[in-house]
């Protein structure tokens, strides 16, 4: 049985470069000002770094503090490739990006597949539930529907999501990639007593946008 967070140790460090690149990207998309960052916590106790980006984005979407949480949670998982790196850019794009189709996009096989997703656990209530994505953002429960969803189709079936991810610019093969990284992450807590959406919540408090979500 998975242990509560405060009966263990931290969890590993999350790196501070999941923030300085996020910011980055947020900077040059003029979403929020440039703030001074400090060394991230070696647990998911509050830290310098993600406080003082909660308070310098006030006016921040509820959507890029939940983006912000899944890169601090999947770091915190150690799945992450290296710091700077082009494969670390392109997560923290498709994260963004991918966050972006499930909230925004009207595509009828995206939303049929977040729909039934969470139907295996919510039933009728799914509908909504996918709805509330466009306030929310990402949630640790909807992105361990949709990595076990995922997991249950062939490359061939999920070519029916290509053309609501192309306005995107997003492949089924990019999307492939982030659901892995959450069955990673999954396995990497539960390996050591955890969950992932008690580490995600944790996370999910610091950022931006925490009060609204």
């Amino acid at each position: 049985m998975l242990l509560s967070l405060r009966c263990l140790s931290p969890v590993s460090q999350s790196s501070a470069y999941i923030i300085h690149s996020f910011l980055v990207s947020l900077v040059l998309g003029g979403l929020v000002a440039i703030v001074e960052t400090a060394p991230a916590s070696a647990d998911p106790a509050p830290n310098p770094v993600l406080t003082q980006t909660s308070r310098s984005a006030k006016t921040a979407s509820p959507h890029i503090g939940s983006a912000m949480a899944v890169l601090a949670t999947l770091q915190d998982a150690d799945v992450l490739p290296p710091e700077g790196t082009p494969e670390a850019n392109h997560i923290i794009r498709f994260v963004i990006q991918f966050q972006s189709v499930f909230t925004k996009s009207d595509d009828p096989a995206v939303q049929e597949f977040a729909r039934q997703a969470l139907a295996q656990k919510y039933g009728d209530q799914a509908a909504d539930i996918v709805k509330g994505l466009r306030t929310s953002g990402w949630t640790a429960d909807v992105l361990e529907r949709l990595s076990d969803e995922e997991a249950e189709h062939s490359s061939e079936n999920l070519q029916t999501l290509a053309q609501g991810f192309a306005p995107f610019n997003l492949s089924v093969e990019e999307f492939h990639r982030f659901m892995q990284l959450v069955r990673d992450a999954r396995q990497a807590f539960h390996a050591r007593g955890l969950e992932f959406h008690n580490i995600f919540s944790s996370r999910r408090k610091e950022m931006p946008g925490a009060g609204s979500s």
